[in-house]
């Protein structure tokens, strides 16, 4: 066993952060259940270089975290090191984490109580099922255990397993329209008995049920808005609107709802049920301000956890960029794609936002062009044209990788953290099947996507020369 006891900077760690190794930082006030993933680090990823990080601790409690909770059988296979500020160089979340690097660079990322062994990353293919309809307004997540696919047109989570024989299964809002659900999200027993009410009626508009958003900016986590119809009579006239929620998928089978507490939001603001973003136990969600051609607005508010409710805590210091007014009225304009930590990116805007320091940045990227036609100055019929579309992030320690679309094309941009400068900027040059949803890092070199044929395709980028 090797222990480190001196404090050491994050870049001198490059030589541990070699080609095939492991980072396992350790936060010594977790449950016991939040190191279950050790087992699987010790036992999987045979050749990989493994390495334990603790804060300064005394010689006798690292033996004891070593022996007695992290339940190691042979310690000389990994590196240990004790030191804060490595420590604090890796502490992404106040919980204990894996960093999973190859070919030097950082390739995954995530929570040791959910980490479960050391995955193939060799391009494949996974055909859903012709059982299972899925339409273009879907949206795909890549979660450790499965590819998540939300469709808002057809009202469907579906979960396709990463593991053995690529079993596929279908929630939908149907089977989430229960009570329950309804009284998690809306936070009172009325909005249900009205709805049951007067359900026949609301068949014939397809709003019999709750209603599924699609999942934007949700990096290796199954969340969606799920929005519960909330019907009002006053005056014998019923009116109807949505109470919007956040569900969690651990599972097809496991879910839990967060209840938004509307009351706590500022005023003239909404809930845009866009994006949802968890960062160091703090939450962002996309909201509106109800004067939808305002230019000076926030796009995104900073919410806390109260047990199952997330009440708005402030406004981040990020507005709605220059280049999109007097657009602002444009729902299209308002999607944030993109969560990867620590930044929050746009859609069609080179303004991005860095939770970690609360500052907004530009990509050295062509600028953004919005160009509108207003046929007889008719709001209703502005038409959008844009060059530059934000895909997709890819961040490690030294750079933040973009995907971009411009003019039809798709580009991946590197730009250098420090200075945020741009290093190159490379066309992709084929994808092997045509895209209908995703185009998504799934490592540093794959992207991940589903093709028009209803396959989920993992495969490696391939540049134009």
């Amino acid at each position: 066993m090797k222990t480190i006891l001196t404090s050491i900077l994050l870049f001198s760690l490059l030589s541990i952060y070699s080609q095939d190794s492991c980072v396992v930082k350790v936060y010594p006030n977790d449950c016991l259940n939040c190191y279950i993933g050790m087992k699987a680090v010790e036992f999987d990823g045979e050749g990989i270089k493994k390495t334990i990080v603790f804060p300064e601790l005394s010689k006798a409690e690292v033996d004891m975290y070593l022996k007695k909770v992290l339940n190691i059988n042979d310690i000389s296979n990994f590196n240990v090191i004790v030191s804060d500020s490595v420590y604090n160089s890796l502490n992404e979340s106040l919980t204990s984490e894996i960093y999973i690097f190859k070919k030097d660079q950082l390739y995954d990322h995530t929570l040791l109580k959910k980490f479960s062994g050391f995955t193939n990353d060799e391009p494949y293919e996974i055909k859903i099922p012709d059982t299972i309809a899925i339409s273009n307004s879907a949206t795909i997540i890549n979660h450790k255990d499965y590819f998540f696919i939300t469709d808002y047109t057809f009202g469907n989570c579906v979960f396709i397993s990463k593991h053995s024989e690529h079993k596929a299964f279908v929630i939908n809002t149907q089977d989430l329209t229960t009570e329950t659900n309804f009284s998690k999200i809306t936070d009172d027993t009325i909005c249900f008995y009205n709805f049951s009410k007067y359900r026949g009626d609301l068949k014939s508009a397809n709003m019999d049920r709750m209603r599924l958003e699609s999942s934007f900016g949700t990096k290796n986590k199954m969340v969606s808005f799920l929005m519960a119809p909330d019907i009002k009579v006053i005056n014998n006239e019923a009116t109807l609107s949505y109470k919007t929620g956040i569900i969690i998928f651990d599972s097809p089978k496991e879910y839990k709802i967060l209840h938004i507490d509307e009351e706590s939001l500022p005023e003239n603001y909404v809930i845009y049920p866009g994006s949802y973003f968890e960062h160091k136990e703090e939450y962002y969600i996309q909201i509106i301000n109800i004067d939808r051609t305002l230019d000076d607005q926030y796009v995104f508010g900073k919410f806390i956890l109260d047990g199952e409710k997330l009440v708005f805590s402030k406004f981040p210091n990020y507005k709605l960029p220059a280049e999109y007014q007097p657009a602002s009225n444009f729902k299209s304009l308002r999607k944030i794609l993109a969560f990867e930590s620590p930044y929050i990116f746009l859609q069609y805007s080179l303004s991005f936002y860095n939770t970690n320091n609360d500052q907004t940045y530009k990509l050295p990227l062509e600028p953004v062009n919005l160009d509108f036609n207003m046929a007889n100055m008719n709001i209703s019929t502005l038409k959008l044209k844009y060059e530059y579309k934000f895909i997709d992030a890819y961040v490690t320690e030294p750079t933040i990788k973009i995907i971009s679309k411009d003019s039809e094309k798709y580009y991946i941009s590197l730009i250098d953290r420090t200075d945020y400068s741009l290093i190159k900027k490379l066309e992709i040059a084929e994808f092997s099947k045509p895209p209908k949803a995703g185009i998504c890092f799934y490592s540093n070199d794959k992207l991940y996507y589903l093709s028009m044929d209803n396959t989920i395709v993992v495969e490696e980028i391939k540049y134009k020369e």
